[in-house]
């Protein structure tokens, strides 16, 4: 790959490859150092195309991509601590992988780093972003939320097109630090080039006007911890929804059009299938469960009647099966309108959570399935696994002469760009929701970061699919964000909006504009994954064949050919 005699130092390899973790971790909140995530890949890099290797290098490479994510992710260990060690030992192999791949692209298919580096890293996210239902937390891309100018990029190839953008830059500067003098200044001016075309884009998109003329939406924030959630206490169940109540009526006296609780607000199940049940059929306890029910929705019906609001609110859903026995529990968003004697509308979440909302592998294979059990919150024996749902029900928003659809991504949907998009896909000609209501309960962790990052999720949601977003999360940062990406307003309690009690009410803008990614999706990533595996292919096959398995060989090999190598 390269001389020997330009090889880097022990010491500048270590110095070197920790740097890309410390500026992965700047990057994101609660630092907000984002211009980092244009430069945090070139460390690496750069120890890729000039540094040794051997087994002690990539045990050291992901050593440190282990302690990256240990250390951002450290959130999790309240949730499940064997859980988040082995999440970790997972996601550490991106660093290693990367490293590679960037070897085989540049070292044997002669491609330059402004290309190899975006591309390997861009795939590695996408994958870690899909396998199992996919992890894509601290993808690269996200880290740009608050270059708004950057971020408008989205709109055409989504959060993985700003992944690939801030690895050209890091690819450049790796090209530039090279030894071919073509790349030294070929790759430098084609990242300007791109990065002004970017920015360009931007404004040009940040100029385009918005309606204002949106709902009326208010979001009531009250931090409940999980072990209180978690509670059977019935009593303190029925204080929760009143207290949910109360602010709600606050709310009512701006003249919202929407109120929003946020994920699993309201105990017990709200689906209408459990609802419409004859209390005949159950045990005592069903029975006390079924009533309790029935006067949480006769509580939140009366309220949507006598303010004449829209009402919506997290809870589960639970179906039978003919003889009696349960067949599925679901995580829904329930909407109850204004109008009498409708049994409330539910959205059942479609992509669940691993290891939150389900464990994998209990049919495929039973005893990895019992494995996994043991590493969740809950045990060994308790499987708790919910079932998706299966269709993207969107809901309809009445107030006066206007009607908008909107769609209800849960928890973690958000993060996905997949969820939002399919809420927002074209319906008839037009967008499939006018707004997206992002409902989340992120009281499982005590994580001020975890929240600010969350929010900078559905920063990157609503620019993707230029649809505006309200959030109510259990935990904080309750607001709203236009489709530019920008935060309206969120919560704030004596100057903080993590872990307090707040209502916020904002008039949502819309926006008439339909994006590449909302018609295409991540598609140009996917072909990207194709064509990187069949590179990763034939460039190893290549590798092998003229170097062999044998370090000492391909040793010889680079002392041999130090006159002919790839420009870099």
């Amino acid at each position: 790959m390269t001389s020997k005699d330009s090889l880097l130092s022990t010491r500048t390899m270590l110095w070197l490859s920790l740097l890309t973790p410390i500026c992965l971790t700047l990057a994101f909140p609660p630092f907000y150092l984002w211009p980092l995530a244009l430069v945090a890949l070139a460390p690496l890099s750069i120890c890729a195309l000039r540094g040794k290797i051997g087994w002690r290098w990539w045990t050291w490479y992901y050593l440190i991509g282990y302690v990256y994510f240990a250390v951002n992710l450290y959130w999790l260990i309240i949730v499940t601590l064997p859980g988040y060690i082995v999440l970790c030992f997972y996601l550490a192999l991106v660093f290693p992988l990367f490293v590679f791949m960037v070897r085989i692209f540049v070292g044997e298919l002669k491609i330059p780093a402004i290309i190899a580096v975006p591309v390997a890293w861009t795939v590695l996210e996408y994958l870690r972003g899909t396998l199992f239902t996919g992890f894509p937390w601290f993808s690269l891309g996200v880290a740009l939320a608050p270059a708004t100018l950057l971020l408008q990029s989205a709109d055409l190839f989504g959060m993985y097109g700003l992944t690939f953008l801030a690895g050209i830059s890091a690819g450049a500067l790796a090209d530039s630090l090279g030894t071919g003098r073509v790349r030294r200044w070929i790759s430098p001016v084609a990242a300007v080039i791109v990065f002004l075309a970017a920015g360009t884009y931007g404004f040009y998109r940040l100029s385009q006007p918005l309606n204002p003329h949106g709902p009326k939406i208010a979001v009531i924030q009250r931090y409940i911890p999980q072990n209180l959630k978690n509670s059977p206490d019935t009593a303190q169940e029925k204080a929760m929804v009143n207290t949910y109540l109360a602010m709600s009526r606050q709310a009512a006296k701006q003249h919202a059009d929407l109120i929003a609780w946020p994920e699993t607000s309201v105990p017990g199940f709200l689906n209408s299938a459990w609802l419409s049940q004859s209390p005949d059929e159950f045990s005592r306890a069903g029975r006390h469960l079924l009533e309790a029910d029935h006067l949480f929705v006769l509580q939140l019906a009366r309220f949507a009647m006598h303010h004449k609001v829209n009402l919506l609110v997290g809870s589960s859903g639970i179906h039978f099966t003919a003889a009696g026995k349960t067949r599925k529990m679901q995580n829904i968003a329930v909407l109850f309108t204004p109008t009498a004697g409708e049994l409330p509308r539910y959205y059942a979440k479609r992509h669940l959570v691993p290891f939150g909302e389900y464990v994998p592998f209990k049919k495929s294979c039973p005893a990895l399935h019992r494995f996994l059990l043991g590493l969740t919150p809950f045990g060994p024996n308790d499987d708790y696994s919910l079932t998706p749902g299966t269709r993207w029900s969107r809901f309809t928003l009445v107030a006066g002469k206007h009607a908008w659809r909107f769609g209800v991504p849960i928890c973690y949907e958000d993060v996905m760009s997949h969820p939002a998009r399919m809420f927002a896909r074209q319906h008839h000609g037009k967008k499939g929701v006018a707004f997206l209501m992002s409902i989340s309960n992120d009281g499982w962790y005590d994580s001020r970061p975890e929240l600010q990052q969350h929010l900078q999720s559905d920063q990157v949601r609503a620019v993707e699919n230029r649809v505006p977003i309200a959030r109510t999360v259990n935990g904080g940062y309750c607001g709203f964000v236009n489709s530019d990406g920008e935060i309206i307003k969120l919560v704030k309690t004596n100057g903080h909006s993590a872990f307090v009690r707040g209502i916020a009410v904002a008039r949502l803008p819309l926006d008439s504009r339909i994006t590449l990614f909302s018609r295409v999706g991540n598609i140009f990533t996917q072909w990207m994954v194709i064509l990187t595996v069949l590179a990763v292919v034939l460039g190893t096959a290549r590798r092998i064949y003229l170097h062999g398995f044998a370090p000492s060989r391909e040793k010889k090999s680079r002392a041999a050919s130090a006159s002919d190598q790839p420009d870099i």
